[in-house]
């Protein structure tokens, strides 16, 4: 038997489904408790690709929930170690990784996707994919999870989108300020991944779906376009980057990430930095004095945004 047999099997599939399967392209943006998940089932589900995007570090708190990742993988960039678990898993999917903060500047990485799965923690980067979907008319997949509770979204790229449903930015919270299930976690991720196989096999009807595993409710709500929204009529604010943070706190690890002004040449830089400290090159980032620097960002330990706008301009103007 084939190595997909067993999906083969089911009728909803069969091997024409599992052929298209094997033709997919898919992104995921944030590698942490949902990306992981998804990345490692879409794996063994056998899709032609995967392109995996993440800023962050895996962290000792990221084991509960995040099971891709095992205790030798902390300190590791997010992106690079699934990579590295995924291409053991399955040597006849193409994985791509990408250290980055998926912004409106890079966010055409994407456009190889057929796809895009949410592996995102903050609706900033959410509403970029939103608009992004809506331009490119390609379908992506939202997700959130938080505590025992849970939204999935499967949107076309096309109307209604996400801000039809979520006009604001609120601030809501997070698994660093309220905690988080990892079954909570693993269940959204699963429903994402089922969702992202309906969209490749043209089943997807839509719908939002909403668990809340202590209650053990599970509704389904119908998405409809909301006719005054401005992003379904054109108008891409994040995309364009007339919205969104250009410093951001990471409440978890007390660093923030200020983006660059112009792209950083890490290995001119490297030589300058050297001159006053240690500089450790990982390649795809130069870490200094406890900061992480990328051509396009920096990751600086500080109490607050003053100080760590105050070490970004002493070291890098």
């Amino acid at each position: 038997m084939s190595r997909y047999s067993r999906q083969e099997l089911f009728e909803a599939i069969g091997k024409k489904g599992q052929q298209k399967i094997r033709q997919a392209t898919i992104a995921i943006v944030g590698v942490g408790a949902l990306g992981s998940v998804s990345a490692e089932l879409l794996c063994r589900a056998g899709v032609k690709k995967l392109i995996l995007l993440d800023r962050d570090f895996v962290e000792e708190s990221n084991l509960q929930r995040q099971l891709l990742f095992e205790e030798a993988d902390v300190g590791k960039a997010k992106a690079l170690a699934a990579k590295a678990h995924l291409q053991k898993i399955n040597v006849g999917v193409e994985i791509e990784a990408f250290v980055v903060d998926v912004n409106f500047r890079n966010v055409d990485v994407l456009k190889e996707a057929d796809i895009i799965i949410d592996g995102t923690d903050n609706l900033e980067t959410r509403f970029l994919l939103n608009e992004f979907s809506l331009k490119t008319k390609k379908p992506w997949v939202y997700g959130g999870a938080v505590q025992d509770r849970g939204f999935v979204i499967g949107f076309t790229g096309r109307s209604p989108c996400l801000h039809c449903v979520l006009p604001k930015a609120q601030g809501v919270g997070t698994c660093d300020t309220v905690g988080v299930l990892n079954t909570t976690t693993t269940l959204i991720a699963s429903l994402q991944v089922n969702e992202c196989l309906k969209l490749i096999l043209g089943t997807s009807v839509g719908d939002v779906m909403h668990v809340k595993l202590m209650d053990n409710k599970f509704d389904v709500l119908k998405v409809k376009k909301n006719s005054s929204c401005k992003v379904c009529q054109g108008q891409y604010d994040y995309l364009e980057g007339r919205k969104g943070q250009e410093i951001i706190r990471f409440c978890r690890t007390g660093s923030f990430q200020l983006m660059t002004t112009k792209r950083l040449d890490l290995k001119s830089l490297k030589q300058e930095l050297g001159k006053s400290g240690t500089v450790e090159d990982l390649g795809f980032c130069l870490v200094f004095k406890n900061m992480k620097i990328f051509p396009d960002r920096v990751l600086i330990p500080a109490k607050t945004e003053t100080e760590a706008k105050l070490l970004y301009n002493k070291n890098f103007g």
